[in-house]
């Protein structure tokens, strides 16, 4: 008979559990508790006794919003870790900490329960490696967006109150004016130009054309378009008077700001700065522009195309109707003398198919075409970054702050150090690693590391695509940076990544 031998199962408290912590600090407030220092010590404190625990690293995201995932740096880092097998276990305050967005929250927690990570919130006691976790992380994370939204909402009812009694500050500045000492004041200069506009457009010139002229004239860097131009026209801050809340935030997540066209109250204040334009103008243009025809570019709904459609011959494309159908058109063909551009008008069907043809293309042959070159410019990028001395440099000072940090904290919690010289020693880490980090975001903060993302992300977006027949905004919002004109059989889409495919196209 065989001999049998039962191997017993291992218990998980036999193995190392190398644990990383996570948390959201103010940088900005004085309490300890929301120090980098503090949280440190707090979870060195919390694992030294255990013989089967490692502290890996703290992660923490400081003075930011915590309702979007995107906007956290630290976070993310902790996510690449979590990838990269690091890390076998999180721990975090609460659940409001961890993310504020029920979406990013459950994302998160699902991804790394199939990495093998569990996470554990102490106010509210889950352990996301218990099976039936996910539940009530649900119902946990719906409170904590809840609260963010309760924020949110006591933020807006603050500046409403401001806005009734007259005392809100509008953090933007019009053309024309500067901020000083917390005031709007004239700029001669550029008021000159504003008073430029208004008596054009009096004289019978149209919004598109003031654009160009003051384009030609290069009196700012920004090209103007005729939306800008428009806004001038409309805007009151240029008889003295101040309008607030001609926009809005929802009140749902993720918060959006959309056009106030009575959803809201509106406060309007009259003779609260200096004037540029005489109200008896001002008005004169307001009746003008009620009676005359709206531009075709000027609509309510923006166009796919708008703003990404550039011509050889250096100019922009504008939206046009005509016949009820939809075309555009290169700004110097339409205004200028046509031997500066011969290629005429095109409809924006045009572009449509000549879209859906190129992701089709793309969609089908997407692992060929793009997968290849993003593992040849990920190689390039590794080894360009791994013999950057500054960046090892850097890294290496991030390791050492941290150990020293370590220390630190570890000798505080035996009662070896004295507290003043403690909160002074933690004060200095603090303000060190906090410039180092800022140093090393900003060495990799460069042009190469930013088109490897864009190139990450058009392939996620290509491998769960499937063929399109209609054309698609979104999609094509989401992968396409400009379309350049290059003949009138002929176009050049310009992809996220820095790729170009060129498409034939039928009038």
């Amino acid at each position: 008979m065989a001999e049998i031998t039962i191997i017993p199962a291992k218990s998980r408290a036999e193995e190392i559990i190398r644990t990383a912590a996570y948390a959201r600090v103010s940088s900005d407030s004085e309490d300890q508790l929301n120090s980098f220092a503090a949280q440190i010590r707090y979870y060195t404190e919390m694992l030294q006794n255990s013989i089967n625990t490692v502290f890996v690293d703290m992660y923490a995201d400081e003075g930011i919003s915590g309702t979007s995932a995107e906007k956290r740096t630290e976070f993310q880092r902790l996510m690449t870790d979590c990838r990269k097998g690091k890390i076998d276990r999180i721990l975090t305050k609460s659940i409001s900490r961890f993310a504020r967005n029920t979406k990013d929250s459950l994302e998160a927690i699902r991804e790394l329960k199939t990495l093998g990570i569990s996470v554990y919130f102490e106010k509210e006691n889950i352990d996301t490696g218990e099976i039936s976790s996910e539940m009530l992380l649900a119902i946990y994370s719906q409170f904590a967006q809840e609260e963010s939204m309760s924020i949110s909402k006591n933020c807006r009812m603050g500046i409403h109150k401001r806005m009734m009694d007259g005392t809100y500050k509008n953090p933007s500045v019009p053309y024309g004016y500067d901020y000083v000492n917390g005031k709007l004041k004239i700029d001669p200069e550029k008021a000159e130009v504003v008073k430029q506009v208004f008596y054009w457009y009096i004289s019978g010139i149209g919004t598109s054309e003031i654009a160009d002229r003051l384009n030609l004239s290069g009196v700012r860097k920004e090209v103007w378009r005729h939306g800008t131009v428009y806004s001038i026209l409309t805007n009151e801050k240029y008889i003295g008077d101040t309008l607030w809340q001609k926009q809005f935030t929802t009140d749902t997540l993720p918060f959006r700001q959309v056009k106030n066209v009575g959803e809201r109250p509106k406060y309007y204040i009259s003779n609260t700065h200096p004037p540029i334009i005489e109200r008896t103008v001002f008005d004169e243009v307001q009746k003008l522009l009620s009676s005359r025809k709206p531009n075709t570019d000027f609509t309510p709904r923006q166009s796919a195309f708008r703003r990404k459609i550039n011509c050889i011959c250096g100019g922009t494309f504008r939206r046009k109707k005509n016949g009820g159908k939809i075309y555009w058109i290169c700004r110097n063909h339409d205004h200028r003398n046509i031997s500066d551009c011969h290629i005429r008008q095109i409809g924006e069907w045009v572009f449509q198919t000549a879209f859906i043809r190129m992701w089709n293309k793309l969609q089908a042959h997407h692992k060929t075409i793009i997968s290849p070159m993003l593992r040849q410019l990920e190689t390039l990028y590794k080894r360009e970054k791994s013999d950057n001395a500054q960046l090892v440099s850097l890294r290496r000072e991030i390791s050492e702050i941290k150990q020293q940090m370590h220390l630190l904290a570890m000798l505080n919690s035996q009662g070896t150090l004295d507290e003043a010289y403690f909160k002074e020693r933690s004060q200095e880490f603090d303000r060190k690693l906090m410039i180092t980090q800022k140093q090393l975001c900003a060495s990799l903060d460069d042009k190469e590391s930013e088109r490897l993302g864009e190139l990450r992300k058009l392939m996620g977006i290509l491998e769960k695509a499937e063929p399109m027949t209609e054309f698609d905004e979104i999609k094509f919002g989401q992968i396409v940076d400009k379309i350049t004109v290059l003949s009138e059989t002929e176009i050049r889409f310009g992809l996220i990544g820095k790729i170009n495919f060129t498409e034939h196209i039928k009038r």
